[in-house]
C-alpha cells in the first residue's frame, strides 16, 4: 500500500501544473523516502501520502451535478490537476457526442466562478475556471469565461442565453470555507442528470484524459504575464458578461414577476437588511431590488463583501442554526423588519422577519417560503394566465402546493430530490404548454417565473420583497399572511432532520428493515399506514395500479415513503454528499385544527416513527443533537 501511494504521488506531482501543490507532494515523498534519523517525520509523511493517494486509484466522485471537495492536493481534493482532468474528460465527452450524432454544430461552453480560495496551496475558483477555458480551447471548443465573480443563477442563465453546449460553475455554494466545487449544466441550462453524469464520469477517468494534454501551467503563466483586459488576464470576456447580466434582468422584467405594486415609502412599508454571507450576491441583490422597483435595502457590512475566509459564519448556509444571527442583530439595531439572505453563490434564499410586538424573530423554513411564493405567484400571475399553470417541488418538500393546486385548479407535480429533477421537469412541462410559476425544494431553493431551470436566490428575493410591501401596506406581516394560507389549505407541520451515519452498510441495513422482506408495514406503532412508495431498485408504490412508482428509481440513492391514514407523510433517504441519513416527516392538520394541536400530534408521531422504523440505538445512528 505504501509503495502504491508513493508511485501515485510521484506521478501526480509530475503532472500537477501548480508549483505549490506539486512541491508539497514532492516534499512529502522526500521525507517519506529519506527518513533516517527523522523516522517519525518519515512515518507521518507516508501516512499523509496514503491519505491523499488511497489505494485502487480512488478519486473524488463526480456526482450531484459535478465535483465538491476540500481544496487540497491529490485525487480526492479540488485542485488544478483534478480540474484539468475533469475538463479534459468533459471536452472529450462533448466531442464524442457530436461525432456520434454526426452533428457538425460547433461546441461552445460558458464558465463562471466565485471567490473561493485556498491561498496556502495557491488554489482558487478563478484559477480552476481559467484552466477549464484553456482545456476546452485546446480542443477547439469555444469557451466564454465570465468576467469577475458571478452568482450561480447568472451562469445557469448564460447557458441558454448564448446557446452554449455546456456550462460550468466553479463554486462550493454554501459549503464550509475549505471546500470548492465544479457544477456542470447541460445545454438546456439545467444541471446534468442521468445518464449524462455517469457518462461524463467515465470519460474523466479514461487514461488519455488523466494526463494533461498540454502544459496548461505554462500557458496560464503566459496570460498572467501579459496585459489582457478583465479579471482573468485576457481570458475572460467583460463585455459579454455585462450583456448576459443585462439579459438576465430583462428576463426577470419579462417574466411577470415584477408586479408593479406601489412601494411608496411610508410608516407601513417594510425595511430590509440583506446579507450575502461573505459571498458574491450583493451587486446582484441590489440590481434585483432596482429591477423590481423597490427602495434600497441595508447590506450587513460585516458580510457584504466576498471573503474566502467566511470570517463570521463557519457554515455559510442560511439554513444553519445561528447563520443569520449577525444579520438579525444588524437588522434589529437599524430598525429593519425583514432579513433577506443569499448563500455565498446566491442560488438560495433565506428569510427572517422581526415581530415588533413581541420582539421575536421568525426564521422561515424553505417550505414556508415556498408556500408564500406559491400562493403569491398564483394570485398575481396564475389566476390571469392564458396558459395552464404548473408548479413543482421535490418529494421531500411540503405537500401544501399539492393542496393549493387541488383547490385552485393548477397542476402540481413532485420530483426526486435535487434541482436537476425539479428543473428538468419544469422544462418538460413548459414544452407541454404549461406556464411553470414555481419550482422549489425545502432546502431554501426556489425558481420563480421560469427564468432558469435551477434555483435562483436573486429573483426570489425580489419576489419576496415585493410581496412584503404588498402585505405591509395592508397591515399584515409575512408571518400573518402565512397563517392565512394555512387557514385556506390546512396546517402543514413538519419535522425534518437527520442522523449521522458514517457506514453505508448501516444505511442499507436500515432500508432493508423498513422493506421488511417486501412485506411493507401496514402499521407503525398505533398509526395505520395508507400506502408505501420505495424508490430503490426495482421500485414499488402500493398506490399505483401496476405497483410501479412514477418517479425514477435508484439502487444507489433509494428513498422510502410511508403515507399514513391520518395525513402524515414520512420519507427517508441517505444524503448524496454527507454522512447523513435524513428524514422528512409532515402532518396535515384536520379542518379547524390549530397549528399547536397539529404540531403536538406530529411530535408524538415522529418519536414513534423514528424508533419503530429506524431503531436508532440498535443501528448506531447518531442524533444531530449529539454531534
Amino acid at each position: 500500500m505504501a509503495t502504491d501511494a508513493l508511485l501515485h504521488a510521484k506521478e501526480w506531482s509530475q503532472n500537477d501544473p501548480n508549483p505549490v501543490t506539486s512541491a508539497y507532494i514532492k516534499s512529502l515523498i522526500s521525507k517519506a523516502e529519506n527518513g533516517g534519523a527523522q523516522a517519525a517525520a518519515a512515518a507521518a509523511s507516508l501516512e499523509e501520502l496514503q491519505c491523499l493517494f488511497p489505494p485502487n486509484n480512488k478519486r473524488i466522485g463526480f456526482g450531484t451535478a459535478g465535483l465538491r471537495s476540500s481544496m487540497s492536493p491529490g485525487p480526492l481534493g479540488m485542485n488544478d490537476l483534478v480540474v484539468i482532468q475533469t475538463a479534459q474528460g468533459l471536452a472529450s465527452y462533448l466531442i464524442r457526442c457530436r461525432q456520434a450524432a454526426n452533428d457538425i454544430t460547433p461546441i461552445t461552453a460558458v464558465v463562471g466562478y466565485d471567490h473561493r480560495a485556498q491561498p496556502s496551496f495557491s488554489l482558487s475558483s478563478k484559477q480552476f475556471a481559467m484552466y477549464t477555458k484553456l482545456v476546452f480551447e485546446s480542443k477547439g471548443i469555444s469557451c466564454t469565461l465570465l468576467d469577475g465573480y458571478v452568482a450561480t443563477p447568472i451562469l445557469a442563465f448564460a447557458v441558454g442565453n448564448i446557446g452554449a453546449s455546456v456550462g460550468i460553475m466553479v463554486t462550493a455554494s454554501h459549503n464550509p470555507k475549505q471546500d470548492d466545487g465544479y457544477k456542470v449544466y447541460w445545454n438546456d441550462g439545467c444541471q446534468i442528470r442521468p445518464p449524462i453524469d455517469a457518462e461524463i464520469a467515465s470519460a474523466i477517468i479514461e487514461k488519455e484524459n488523466l494526463i494533461p494534454w498540454i502544459d496548461y501551467g505554462e500557458q496560464l503563466r503566459t496570460f498572467m504575464d501579459g496585459d489582457g483586459e478583465g479579471e482573468c488576464y485576457g481570458l475572460s470576456n467583460p463585455k459579454q458578461t455585462r450583456m448576459i447580466e443585462d439579459a438576465y434582468y430583462q428576463a426577470v422584467r419579462d417574466s411577470g414577476l415584477v408586479a408593479g405594486i406601489d412601494v411608496t415609502s411610508d410608516d407601513q412599508s417594510p425595511s430590509f437588511a440583506y446579507t450575502a454571507m461573505h459571498g458574491v450576491g450583493l451587486p446582484y441583490a441590489k440590481r434585483s431590488f432596482s429591477t423590481f422597483g423597490l427602495p434600497p435595502f441595508l447590506p450587513v457590512p460585516s458580510q457584504q463583501s466576498p471573503d474566502a475566509k467566511f470570517t463570521t459564519v463557519p457554515f455559510p448556509n442560511p439554513e444553519e442554526k445561528g447563520a443569520l444571527d449577525e444579520a438579525m442583530s444588524f437588522a434589529k439595531q437599524n430598525g429593519c423588519d425583514i432579513v433577506l439572505a443569499n448563500d455565498p453563490d446566491a442560488d438560495r434564499l433565506g428569510v427572517a422577519e422581526f415581530n415588533k410586538v413581541d420582539g421575536k424573530w421568525t426564521v422561515f423554513t424553505g417550505d414556508q417560503i415556498g408556500s408564500l411564493l406559491g400562493h403569491w405567484l398564483w394570485e398575481t400571475i396564475g389566476k390571469k394566465s392564458e396558459q395552464p399553470v404548473a408548479m413543482c417541488a421535490s418529494t421531500v418538500s411540503s405537500k401544501i402546493l399539492s393542496a393549493m393546486g387541488q383547490t385552485e385548479g393548477f397542476l402540481f407535480e413532485e420530483t426526486l430530490t435535487g434541482f436537476k429533477w425539479i428543473g428538468s421537469r419544469a422544462l418538460s412541462l413548459q414544452n407541454e404548454g404549461y406556464r411553470v410559476l414555481l419550482g422549489y425544494e425545502e432546502a431554501i431553493g426556489f425558481s420563480c417565473g421560469g427564468i432558469i431551470p435551477d434555483k435562483d436566490g436573486i429573483s426570489a428575493l425580489g419576489v419576496i420583497a415585493t410581496m412584503a410591501h404588498a402585505f405591509y401596506a395592508k397591515g399584515k406581516t409575512l408571518a400573518k399572511h402565512l397563517q392565512e394560507i394555512y387557514l385556506l389549505y390546512g396546517e402543514f407541520c413538519s419535522d425534518n432532520g437527520y442522523f449521522r451515519c458514517d457506514d453505508p452498510a448501516i444505511v442499507k441495513k436500515v432500508m432493508a428493515q423498513m422493506r421488511n422482506g417486501g412485506k411493507y408495514f401496514d402499521r407503525v406503532g398505533t398509526f395505520e399506514v395508507d400506502s408505501v412508495r420505495d424508490l430503490g431498485s426495482p421500485g414499488y408504490d402500493s398506490q399505483a395500479v401496476d405497483k410501479k412508482p412514477t418517479l425514477p428509481t435508484s439502487s444507489s440513492s433509494p428513498m422510502i415513503t410511508f403515507r399514513f391514514k391520518n395525513g402524515c407523510v414520512a420519507q427517508f433517504r441517505a444524503s448524496g454528499t454527507e454522512p447523513k441519513f435524513k428524514y422528512y416527516i409532515e402532518l396535515r392538520g384536520q379542518p379547524g385544527e390549530s397549528r399547536d394541536e397539529v404540531s403536538k400530534r406530529l411530535d408524538t408521531m415522529v418519536k414513534v416513527i423514528l424508533e419503530e422504523l429506524l431503531h436508532p440505538s440498535e443501528n448506531g445512528l447518531i442524533t444531530a443533537s449529539s454531534l
